[in-house]
C-alpha cells in the first residue's frame, strides 16, 4: 500500500542515524529524531543531527517543524503538544 511505501521510504532514508528507528506512523517519530533525520538526510546544512539531544523531544520537534516550514516550505500541520 501507499502507506507502507512511505513507512519504507522513510526507514531507508533514516537509516544510520543514531537514536532513529522508524517502524511505524506513532511511537517511532515522538523523540523528534526521526524527523530531523529526514531533514538532515536531504539538506544537512540547515540542522547539526549530532547535536540533538534523545531526550529533549520538546526542542527535536520544535526545530524539526521550524526548518521544515521556514527551509523548505512544509507547512506546520502539527503541534509539538
Amino acid at each position: 500500500s501507499a502507506k507502507e511505501g512511505i513507512l519504507l521510504w522513510c526507514k531507508k532514508k533514516t537509516a544510520g542515524y543514531k537514536g532513529v528507528k522508524v517502524e511505524n506512523f506513532t511511537t517511532s517519530w515522538q523523540d523528534g529524531l526521526a524527523f530531523c533525520a529526514l531533514i538532515h538526510k536531504h539538506r544537512p546544512d540547515l540542522l547539526d543531527y549530532d547535536s540533538l539531544d534523545k531526550k529533549d523531544n520538546v526542542a527535536n520537534l520544535e526545530l524539526a517543524f521550524k526548518v521544515a516550514e521556514e527551509n523548505l516550505g512544509i507547512a506546520r500541520l502539527l503541534d509539538v503538544e
